[in-house]
């Protein structure tokens, strides 16, 4: 690579070297080789085609669970929880044993207890990992709320389960919701209990969801915080 000062317009490649501008600098260095032809059909590249075409995959499975959660999801720090539910999934195709790199898919992981497993206590939102002793005894779920995080601002909590099927060969899915409770934060009982929503017929692989959100006392009146990043979602 080399630094050549230019007059004027100036050519992007010359012989086997290609130019370009950094800052107010003309480089000049040597052809990669890299080709959008070699990457498609180079064996030097089959790693990489392999990730991108599981990458691709996860991604828009992803997509589509976050769009069925999308009324609970926090909106402030999307890219956070993006990137940590395509994170998590992309963890899992290891437990699809049955297909090729490349060829692995969540629908075919997701069959199986350890996939299933690998999902329990997991966090949407990451800014909110809090830690919670959860327990479902006869469709009732059970939690301490010791490690509940005050926010700035908030005063009282709702607490709502989720029942959610989602096909991960279709990406169709089914979501039933419980009642909201709403507690004082200053007089948070120890534990709370709540109905788990039954699903009659499910279709996929069902998960059970704890959501908190938090609110401000405004004239007696609940308000959700304006800052949404202290909701928490785990799959219980």
């Amino acid at each position: 690579m080399a630094r050549v000062k230019v007059e004027g317009e100036f050519p992007k490649r010359i012989d086997d070297y290609v130019l370009y501008k950094l800052e107010d600098q003309i480089i000049m260095r040597a052809k990669s080789g890299f080709t959008t032809k070699a990457l498609k059909t180079s064996p030097k590249y089959a790693l990489s085609r392999q990730n991108a075409s599981e990458f691709g995959r996860v991604s828009s499975t992803c997509k589509e669970l976050r769009l069925a959660l999308k009324d609970y999801l926090p909106k402030k720090n999307n890219l956070l929880v993006v990137n940590n539910l395509t994170k998590k999934m992309r963890q899992l195709l290891v437990f699809d044993t049955e297909s090729i790199r490349g060829e692995r898919t969540l629908a075919k992981a997701l069959v199986t207890i350890e996939a299933q497993n690998q999902l329990k206590r997991f966090h949407f939102n990451p800014e909110m990992a809090i830690s919670l002793d959860c327990t479902i005894t006869n469709n009732q779920l059970q939690f301490t709320t010791d490690g509940i995080v005050l926010p700035d601002g908030g005063t009282s909590v709702s607490c709502t389960v989720l029942t959610l099927a989602f096909n991960f060969e279709t990406k169709t899915n089914s979501l039933c919701e419980s009642d909201k409770h709403f507690y004082n934060l200053t007089t948070l009982p120890n534990s709370i209990t709540l109905e788990v929503p039954k699903m009659e017929l499910t279709d996929g692989i069902l998960f059970t969801i704890l959501v908190l959100d938090f609110y401000k006392d405004l004239d007696g009146t609940y308000v959700p915080l304006e800052d949404d990043r202290s909701k928490v979602l785990v799959i219980i």
